[in-house]
């Protein structure tokens, strides 16, 4: 963010009032959370880039005031909080992940990253720490079970991982307490696993449940209550409940996968699912994490419809839905700058393109102007 373009429009805003035109159809800051990950963020190659992300949380922040990751492998808990920095400290909370698999040089390894990133950035914008995404799922298998011989040595084995995160987090004195999960299939959750966490995130997806379109939503809450809310609720230290991901994909890869049941993977199913479950879920209180922010093609190596979970595609071009438009309270009370969705649409290209509203610059939003200017996100107008 030391660019002649960033230092310019950084200048700019200092010295007059920005005035902003806006068009009418801004993205509606309607999600309670989203599932994110950094494009490139894996290994061996670890091809996710600082300006990428950037871009992505100030996009995301349009949505949601809430992000989860997945792990931290390729830096990415500090890219994310370098991004949110950079965007002007945009109003973004941040779950980050340490993705385990058994093994324990793997766990330290993420471990290290998370621990120095919360070293680096403090932890204004860090709202837990999850300590594995379905590894007691993985661990059992098809066919399997949380409570048969391999689900309870897994469950052992997270719960320690849990512990250990907790005895390091502690031993760094930080400024106040940092929640410790763990995010699973919602069919995992038991009250042994519950009793060890502040808080449990479950993966509910309609699609894997085989149940059509029209039946989604209502499918997401009552499995959601049923497996996992009450279920948690016999646990004495009372853990905080989400939905760690919940969506439903537009496309597939192979035809004979595009159903899974009696619906269709298409964007118009995702359109009726967000239409059905955003705004009601947001009513009744429920903390979910949508799935997901934009396609995953890396994911094509599973085939089906593992790649197209996205509200938009690859090339951060949104998807042909409109957002549902009940807006969520921010845990932080910042505010965001609102982007018409043909400035999001543009962002990956470096379009300029104008917004809705005349806006002037203050010290709580200047940054994060300065960089969607530098962006060519938005058009600065004298």
């Amino acid at each position: 963010m030391h660019s002649i373009n960033l230092i310019k429009a950084f200048a700019l805003i200092l010295s007059v009032g920005l005035k902003v035109q806006a068009k009418s159809n801004s993205i509606s800051r309607s999600f309670y959370g989203m599932a994110y990950s950094p494009e490139g963020a894996r290994l061996p190659d670890c091809g996710a880039n600082q300006a990428a992300v950037t871009r992505d949380m100030a996009l995301v922040a349009q949505m949601t005031p809430r992000i989860r990751l997945y792990g931290s492998d390729c830096n990415q808990s500090a890219l994310v909080l370098q991004g949110i920095k950079d965007a002007g400290n945009v109003d973004l909370s941040v779950w980050l992940g340490i993705y385990i698999d058994g093994n324990d040089t793997v766990y330290q390894r993420q471990l290290d990253l998370v621990t120095d990133a919360i070293k680096n950035y403090g932890t204004e914008h860090i709202a837990g720490i999850t300590v594995g995404n379905e590894y007691l799922l993985l661990s059992y298998g098809d066919g399997g079970s949380a409570t048969d011989a391999k689900g309870v040595a897994a469950r052992t084995k997270l719960l320690d991982y849990i512990q250990k995160t907790n005895q390091t987090i502690q031993a760094m004195k930080l400024d106040r307490h940092i929640p410790l999960g763990t995010a699973d299939a919602g069919s995992a959750v038991t009250k042994e696993l519950c009793a060890g966490a502040d808080y449990i995130m479950a993966n509910v997806h309609p699609w894997f449940g085989h149940v059509s379109i029209d039946q989604a939503a209502a499918w997401t809450w009552n499995f959601f209550q049923d497996f996992d809310v009450k279920v948690c609720a016999q646990a004495s230290n009372n853990p905080v409940m989400y939905i760690a991901e919940t969506g439903w994909p537009t496309a597939s890869d192979n035809a004979s996968m595009t159903t899974n049941g009696p619906s269709e993977a298409s964007e118009a199913n995702l359109q009726k699912f967000m239409d059905s479950y955003v705004c009601q879920a947001n009513a009744n209180q429920t903390n979910y994490f949508f799935f997901e922010y934009k396609d995953e093609t890396w994911k094509k190596m599973y085939g089906g419809v593992e790649p197209y979970w996205g509200l938009y595609d690859q090339s951060i071009k949104q998807k042909n839905i409109k957002i549902p438009d009940c807006p969520v309270t921010s845990p932080t009370g910042r505010s965001v700058v609102a982007l018409s969705q043909d400035a999001l649409n543009g962002a990956s290209k470096g379009a300029k393109k104008s917004l809705g509203t005349s806006i002037r610059a203050t010290s709580s939003n200047i940054n994060y102007l300065a960089f969607l200017g530098a962006m060519g996100i938005i058009s600065l107008i004298l």
